[in-house]
């Protein structure tokens, strides 16, 4: 099936085109091409290309950036509005590439300049929400003249709404995205999701099947070359075992591993081959595309070894406990209990039940535990809170009880004021002081006055056993007498 393009009815041809098909990068840089071969080096952004998030932004930015006629021209992939701001005011971009939200506020910082735009793109706009602020205001700053094109899977709501309102009267040009009817199904289709690189994912996925024969399927030809390179690294130097094609597969392969979202017309050749297993490495955003090309197959999760590994162990832990139940001895009031379901059900049915029931009770236990948990945290914190309050009064009563202040202290708090000497209070009145009498030499003073002295005097004999202190004095015993002057 090759793409076909289908006018709006009734109208002329216009230069805003419509393309459905999946949110392949390279297929989406690809119609870029024209306006990138019209580029001039004049300075002044001529392409804007916006996209749902920074993850696609980054994505599409480098599929722009490995085209040979986007050499010598800047792009900038605006992934956070910060960055994008940054990045602009250094110097005008060529190319400019992101998400409404991160492009508005360089819009509001005059780092982005749109009214030189010639043509605008909107990726994945299935994605976008047709009612976005931030998308009205960037849209407002390109000029009425330049021409649009969107890519989606298919028209919805929101897509019918962003052609009405931007892209009025726009071709439609349907990709081979669909398999003609009649054209059968394959017996298992898997997906590997990956957000970068698939170099490694061929690897795995290769060590985990370890199919007899293998076809890698390629939706490009850079997925070729990667794909073909990955294949040099691990030792499949000849096509003996493994095949790289970009448009159809060989008959009689055993495994066929899709890097991106094959055309109907290739998804018709692999079905055709009748393969054991299909293994798709695709981006999350993919994934609906291939649906759609696996028709009523469903497409599963691609599950490592260890993963079923893991799996097989639990569940041989829970025959294990059933098996433990059965050896210590059938219980006769559970048989008596369940016995009136053989009327209508099979015993391993009846026990399967069981299972879900043993299972739905283990989760729910879990739960309890985990709301008892959040429940006593929820208490500690509100009874923290409440008492932070009366420490607060019992530190500041602690701090500030009443105590007799001293004198001459101004309580805390507060600045003690000295006032003048007459405002401190009545101590009463000195009396004046006379001039002191002349005592004259100490050893002039005339006999004591008052009482006599209780006891012996000292003029008397002197004292029997050693002085005072222990040792007998240097200068020999005491004399009687009055003391002569120094």
């Amino acid at each position: 099936m090759t793409p076909q393009t289908r006018e709006t009815a009734g109208a002329v041809r216009s230069a805003h085109v419509a393309y459905f098909l999946p949110p392949d990068w390279t297929r989406v840089a690809r119609l870029a091409i024209p306006a990138l071969e019209r580029m001039t080096a004049d300075g002044g952004t001529r392409l804007l290309l916006l996209v749902p998030d920074a993850g696609a932004a980054l994505a599409l930015a480098q599929a722009v950036s490995a085209l040979p006629s986007a050499a010598g021209h800047r792009i900038v992939a605006a992934t956070t509005p910060a960055r994008a701001t940054r990045l602009l005011s250094a110097g005008p971009a060529a190319v400019v590439i992101g998400a409404p939200a991160a492009l508005a506020p360089a819009l509001g910082a005059s780092a982005l300049k749109l009214d030189a735009v010639t043509q605008v793109g909107f990726a994945s706009a299935d994605e976008m929400d047709a009612d976005d602020p931030a998308l009205a205001a960037v849209l407002a700053e390109v000029p009425k003249g330049a021409a649009k094109f969107l890519t989606a899977l298919e028209a919805t709501a929101g897509v019918e709404a962003l052609l009405e309102r931007h892209l009025h009267k726009a071709r439609r040009v349907v990709d081979d995205v669909a398999p003609a009817t009649g054209t059968g199904a394959v017996a298992q289709v898997r997906a590997l999701l990956v957000a970068g690189a698939v170099g490694p994912a061929i690897a795995s996925v290769l060590d985990e099947v370890d199919a007899p024969s293998t076809t890698i399927l390629a939706a490009d030809a850079a997925g070729a070359a990667e794909a073909t390179a990955v294949l040099r690294a691990i030792g499949y130097d000849s096509g003996a075992l493994v095949q790289v094609a970009q448009d159809r597969v060989e008959a009689h392969a055993a495994l066929v591993v899709l890097i991106g979202v094959p055309t109907a017309t290739a998804w018709g050749s692999v079905v055709a081959a009748a393969p054991a297993q299909v293994v798709a490495i695709i981006p999350a955003r993919q994934r609906a595309a291939l649906q759609r090309l696996a028709g009523e197959v469903p497409v599963l999760p691609f599950a490592a070894k260890g993963a079923a590994a893991r799996a097989r162990a639990a569940e041989a832990k829970l025959r294990a406990e059933v098996r433990a139940v059965l050896d210590a001895g059938v219980p006769a009031r559970e048989v008596l209990a369940l016995e009136p379901l053989l009327e209508s059900y099979d015993g391993l049915e009846i026990a399967a039940a069981a299972l879900r029931l043993l299972e739905r009770s283990r989760a729910g236990l879990t739960d309890a535990v985990q709301a008892a948990e959040k429940r006593v945290r929820e208490a500690m914190t509100e009874s923290a809170r409440a008492e932070a309050p009366a420490r607060e009064g019992r530190r500041d009563e602690g701090r500030d009880r009443d105590r007799p202040p001293r004198a001459g202290f101004a309580p805390r708090g507060e600045r003690f004021e000295r006032g003048p000497r007459s405002d401190r209070g009545d101590r009463g009145a000195r009396p004046e002081r006379g001039p002191r009498p002349d005592r004259g030499d100490r050893d002039d003073r005339g006999p004591r006055s008052g009482p006599p002295r209780s006891g012996p005097p000292r003029s008397g004999a002197p004292r029997s056993g050693p002085p005072r202190g222990g040792a007998p004095r240097a200068g020999g015993p005491r004399r009687d007498g009055p003391r002569t002057p120094r």
